[in-house]
């Protein structure tokens, strides 16, 4: 499918079909396609998208990021281009500072495209050495954070196991970073103003040692940032740059989304939290009438049907039980109904997804059953 357009909560591929959009720019788009605070940064492009040369932006961005979200750590942030950048910044800091080089990352977790974290060709051998995987969800891991690590890099939420119940083992894991000298990693790619104004960390009170963050964090534009405690981030010779990091366009966008949502202007998490728990109470509730092998979790805006009625704590349970051609078919036939649920398989609720909206979405999986 080719998009040629997008509006509010609506996409439209080449051939001109409508869908309702689920993805949201992979949960970018919280306000919506097309908003007002999009079509301002127009006022950027005239003064020019990228200079190489620090810009008015950063400083202000910075200063709401000190402020009003993270007052403990350092008062200035690393900017790039991903959530991706930001993570691998991450590591390099974290391996700087600590003169360590094994990092740890749970199982079912996802922190972009780095080598040693993802599967498959053209990654060293000696690369993956490097990196240690988890159990998730699991009081297993705990015996495995051991000195030996620089880092445990964790999501608050997994976008393959989206919960609300979390908070107690993302405690138990930090407590034990603390415990053997390992910083806490929190990657809020995804969740970072997403669940609330102050994302997972706000909800779940985690305080980690790193912090980074994307999507939302860039109102629709590419962005990456690494925050961390001041002591961390003032170690030295650790290498941050690229030509188009916090670039004036990414910037403007940047402040206007960060303004917004200390105003509470086009954003009330309230509202995205009440919804998306009534798509999961309607969904839950015709699954089971129906008799059908699924069921539907998540936190905040942030969803994801699952294909079994059995308990799952994590990822590895979910690979036990699903069908994956019984889950292709049905995006498949959801899509030929109107609505559209990217291939990771999360559902990202935006302020344009009104009640009528979820309404709409619950109908057309009724009738994709």
């Amino acid at each position: 499918m080719v998009i040629k357009e997008a509006n509010k909560c609506y996409i439209y591929d080449s051939h001109d079909n409508e869908f309702i959009d689920t993805s949201m720019g992979s949960g970018a788009q919280i306000i919506g396609h097309n908003n007002n605070l999009i079509k301002k940064i127009i006022n950027q492009v005239h003064k020019g998208t990228i200079y190489t040369i620090p810009n008015c932006y950063t400083e202000e961005v910075n200063n709401y990021l000190h402020k009003y979200f993270n007052p403990d750590l350092d008062e200035k942030y690393v900017f790039c281009n991903s959530g991706t950048e930001a993570n691998m910044r991450a590591i390099r800091l974290a391996r700087a500072y600590t003169n360590k080089e094994k990092i740890a990352k749970f199982h079912g977790g996802w922190h972009g495209g780095l080598d040693g974290f993802i599967e498959g060709c053209g990654v060293p051998e000696a690369t993956k050495n490097l990196i240690t995987t988890l159990p998730y969800n699991d009081d297993k891991c705990l015996k495995k954070i051991t000195n030996e690590l620089a880092a445990v890099i964790i999501e608050p939420v997994q976008g393959s196991n989206p919960r609300s119940d979390i908070g107690p083992f993302l405690h138990k894991v930090q407590d034990k970073c603390k415990e053997n000298n390992v910083l806490l990693i929190l990657d809020e790619v995804m969740t970072g103003f997403r669940l609330s104004a102050l994302g997972g960390r706000g909800i779940f009170n985690i305080n980690p040692d790193i912090v980074t963050y994307g999507k939302v964090l860039g109102g629709g534009l590419p962005i990456g940032a690494l925050g961390a405690k001041p002591h961390i981030m003032e170690t030295a010779n650790v290498f941050y740059g690229g030509t188009f990091s916090a670039n004036p366009l990414t910037m403007a966008a940047s402040k206007s989304i960060l303004k917004t949502i200390i105003n509470s202007k086009h954003i009330k998490y309230s509202k995205l939290k009440t919804r998306s728990q009534l798509l999961r109470d309607e969904l839950n509730d015709l699954f089971l009438n129906k008799k059908k092998s699924m069921r539907i979790i998540g936190c905040g805006p942030i969803n994801r049907i699952i294909f079994t009625d059995k308990p799952i704590k994590n990822r590895e349970d979910r690979d036990k039980f699903e069908n994956v051609s019984l889950q292709k078919a049905f995006y498949e036939r959801l899509k030929q109904n109107g609505v559209f649920i990217n291939t990771n398989g999360i559902i990202h609720l935006s302020m344009c997804h009104t009640r009528k909206i979820i309404y709409k979405i619950i109908n057309a999986i009724q009738k994709s059953l």
